[in-house]
């Protein structure tokens, strides 16, 4: 799966059937007066990811194998079956995200 970069779409896999829809970004790491800094975006629940590579796992609310657990924001919610269409804009200082249906 290739991740979106800076002003990139990147669309979700429309032949699931979820009720809620949870989103994350993350920013590249940079250095900020001698540390290691990572801008995140998510806020609300957590969910299990890992480092690299894919991190779809079933209850993901637990940690399992070598995850962590990361926050996510809801972005949408129906009924099974629905469609569900938004549009996801994170904001510059990491502190924030809008969720805008379409």
């Amino acid at each position: 799966m290739a991740y979106p970069q800076n002003g990139e779409c990147s669309l979700f896999d429309p032949t699931l059937r979820v009720k809620t829809f949870y989103c994350r970004a993350e920013g590249e790491d940079y250095r900020d007066g001698g540390r290691k800094v990572k801008m995140n975006w998510g806020s609300g629940k957590k969910f299990a990811i890992r480092e690299a590579g894919n991190f779809n796992y079933w209850d993901a609310q637990q940690k399992v194998l070598d995850s962590s657990l990361a926050d996510f924001t809801n972005a949408g919610e129906t009924t099974i079956g629905d469609s569900i269409s938004v549009t996801v804009t994170f904001t510059v200082d990491g502190k924030g995200s809008t969720v805008t249906p379409k």
